[in-house]
């Protein structure tokens, strides 16, 4: 027995509603944080912990927003043609990556706020890596579960 047999009608529901539970939580974030954000902020981070170029605030919806199309498109994907069984924990794990994308992009949000306030003017990247970790840890290990032999 296998954990996709003990978990298999139960795996892809909730790694669903943890996307979309997250992604809510994004936006909601991003809601509460706007309007004391100021009107410029950087458009991003760069991998030195940087920021790129000044934007103006709207462009901290640009995440968000992305994150809600994906997360809809990949939803309704997995709705109308369900994976076969041997592939439910790989397409679990992209919904838990999904997730973990949005409390990143939360945290990098934040950090633009930051450097738009003149808070900070730069990010150590060994932070941005520990921040990262989870994600890339779980992309990892879906990749190992998508190439593995059946």
């Amino acid at each position: 027995m296998t954990i996709e047999d003990a978990l298999g009608p139960l795996l892809l529901p909730v790694a669903i509603a943890v996307a979309i539970v997250a992604v809510v939580a994004l936006c909601w974030h991003v809601a509460r944080r706007y309007p004391s954000a100021p009107k410029r902020v950087p458009s991003g981070l760069r991998v030195d912990g940087r920021p790129r170029r000044l934007v103006s605030r709207r462009w901290l919806w640009a995440a968000p927003c992305i994150l809600v199309a994906v997360t809809a498109l990949v939803t309704s994907l997995a709705a109308l043609h369900p994976p076969p069984p041997e592939s439910v924990m790989t397409i679990a794990l992209a919904f838990v990556a999904i997730a973990e994308v949005a409390g990143l992009t939360a945290w990098t949000i934040d950090r633009q706020i930051e450097f738009g306030r003149k808070m900070t003017y730069r990010i150590a990247p060994a932070r941005l890596l520990r921040v990262s970790a989870p994600l890339l840890l779980t992309i990892a290990v879906a990749v190992f579960l998508a190439l593995r032999p059946t």
